[in-house]
């Protein structure tokens, strides 16, 4: 789960600054800290709760959407906030399965 990867890349993060020296870590282990960040990050990262294929799923749904012009109209960028360009950018940042 992406949720339990992102703990694990925070925690051996602040282990490997720790081990060169950047930074003191005043823990036991890497756990509390990481916790800590982990929390404080989540609210800027996807919801883990998608796994990596939802998120190519969702991925292929844009561009499919934003490539059919009975789906994608002139009236889309007002009920979304954002144009077809707008979303295939939206849609590079997702995995490609």
């Amino acid at each position: 789960m992406i949720d339990d990867l992102l703990m694990q890349t925070i925690k051996k993060t602040l282990s490997d600054l720790e081990m060169k020296g950047d930074i003191v870590v005043c823990s036991e282990i890497a756990g509390g800290p990481a916790k800590y960040l982990h929390d404080a990050v989540s609210a800027f990262v996807p919801n883990s709760a998608l796994t990596y294929s939802e998120l190519s799923g969702i991925r292929s749904l844009i561009f499919h959407a934003v490539d059919d012009e009975r789906f994608f109209d002139w009236e889309m960028p007002t009920l979304t906030g954002f144009n077809a360009e707008g979303f295939r950018k939206i849609a590079e940042k997702l995995p490609t399965g």
